[in-house]
């Protein structure tokens, strides 16, 4: 499947969204037994990340006509996510009430950042063909 995004203008609305609800209070979001016992924070972590990365890269495949150049700005953005998923934990964990800083939601964001570089990478490939 073939996702065309040529503007960054997605990818600004859902860091801007991403943003506000990573910095909301911990009291804001509901308290379910269930949802510890599926990880679902972690999967939200993992999804949003890939997200986030995925509606940065897109639009590069229509700037960039360099293979490698391409594959080392998918790097980048990646690895930009990581770090700021490291700093919204800080965050997290120094100035927000009833947040907390978390490992496990590192690793999450960070596998969400592999999955959304490689699912931009196949994008590519559609693309170009």
């Amino acid at each position: 499947m073939k996702i065309h995004i040529k503007s960054f203008l997605p990818g600004v609305v859902g860091l801007a969204i991403a943003t506000t609800l990573f910095l909301l209070p911990g009291k804001e979001f509901p308290r379910e037994d269930w949802f510890s016992k599926i990880y679902l924070d972690k999967w939200i972590h993992l999804g949003l990340f890939t997200l986030l990365v995925s509606l940065w890269c897109l639009p590069l495949i229509h700037r960039m006509s360099d293979a490698h150049r391409v594959r080392a700005a998918f790097a980048w953005v990646a690895f930009a996510f990581v770090i700021y998923g490291v700093i919204i934990e800080l965050v997290q964990g120094k100035f927000i009430e009833f947040r907390s800083f978390g490992i496990d939601d590192i690793v999450a964001n960070t596998l969400g950042c592999a999955v959304g570089f490689l699912f931009s990478l196949q994008q590519r490939k559609y693309q170009k063909r």
